[in-house]
Parts: structure tokens; sequence; C-alpha cells
């Protein structure tokens, strides 16, 4: 198994903020530039064990590093693609649950079994716990995930995010700038 190209040269990928065109843009253009700024966090996949041979299990990690934009509700999506030669292998821990989709809804993997895809969701919390379901700006995250040797051949393991960007750190709220201005209130003359 092999990082696919197209993460393992993550570094083509920017996670600094993208032009815009024209140096301006609409709301319209908003669901778009979510995309774009989830597409530029940067994601690789490293350090694949090699040599198996079937059933031997091995791992590989993935490198997580966010960009200047708060991330909530995040999960990962990691994919064998070539099933015939290595699976996935859900290694659960009480903070990482793998679900079959990228729902909070859909069902759990159960620890243990191997599949081509599946998702990582993280259930640390506020309290500290890590990982949590938070990308905060510039912060890095390195996994190490489990596979195993099904057949001789080749594939790769690719792995993206899936998550929401947050439109309070987007759109932050808070007090402005204050205007001031002098004023003077004369005394009332008598008549």
């Amino acid at each position: 198994m092999s990082t696919s190209v197209s993460e393992r040269e993550a570094v083509a990928t920017t996670t600094d903020p993208f032009p815009l065109p024209n140096g301006s843009f609409q709301l319209a253009d908003l669901p778009q530039l979510t995309s774009d700024y989830l597409h530029s966090i940067q994601v690789r996949v490293t350090r694949v064990t090699d040599n198996l041979v079937s059933p031997q299990e091995g791992s590989f990690s993935v490198r997580v590093t966010n960009g200047a934009v708060r991330v909530t509700g995040w999960t990962l999506h990691l994919t064998s693609t070539n099933p015939d030669v290595a699976k996935i292998k859900a290694s659960g821990t009480p903070l990482i649950i793998f679900r079959e989709g990228g729902s909070s809804s859909d069902p759990v993997v159960p620890s243990g079994t191997t599949a081509e895809t599946m998702y990582a969701f993280f259930g640390g919390d506020s309290t500290g716990d890590e990982p949590d379901s938070v990308l905060e700006a510039g912060e890095v995250r390195d996994f190490r995930f489990t596979y195993k040797a099904i057949a001789a051949g080749n594939g790769t393991f690719e792995a993206h995010i899936h998550g929401t960007v947050d439109v309070e750190s987007l759109f932050p709220r808070g007090r402005g700038t204050d205007g001031e201005a002098d004023v003077e209130v004369k005394e009332d003359s008598p008549n």
C-alpha cells in the first residue's frame, strides 16, 4: 500500500487564505468558498507499514493541519482504493468511533471489523478530552490507523475531512471601535 499522490504531495495545497476574484465576493459565493477552505486543509497519509502478507496487520498515519478558521463537527473519511489488497480495520477507542457514513446517525462499525471505507468520529469534549470534534485555527492532529492485508497487490490509502466552518469564527461578533465627539452644555442664562 502507498499514500496517494494527492495526499503525499499535500504541500501543493495551502492553508493560507485563498485568493478571491477581483478581491471581493458575494454572499452567494460563501458555500463554494467554504468548500474551497475545507479542501485547503492539509491531510497527509504517511508511514504505511509495508511488505505484509495476508492476514497480517499493519498501520498508517494521518496528519491533519488546519488553516486559519475553526472547523466544527469534523470527521476523517478513510478509504482503501483496493480493498482486495488491504482493508481498513476499525480499532475503536472511547474517543474514536468508526461509522459507515459521514453522519453521526450512521451505523457504528464494530471494533475489529474491516472495510474499504469508514469515517472516524472524535468523541472528546470541551473538558479537554482529545481528540474532539473541533479543529481550532492552526491546530495539527496526528492519528495512527490499522489495516489488514487481504491479498498480494498494490493499493492506496486516502483520507480527507468533512466538517463545518465555524460561523462565529468566520464572522466574529463583538464590540467595534468606539466613535466619540465632544459636547459642551452651557448654563441657561436668566432673562
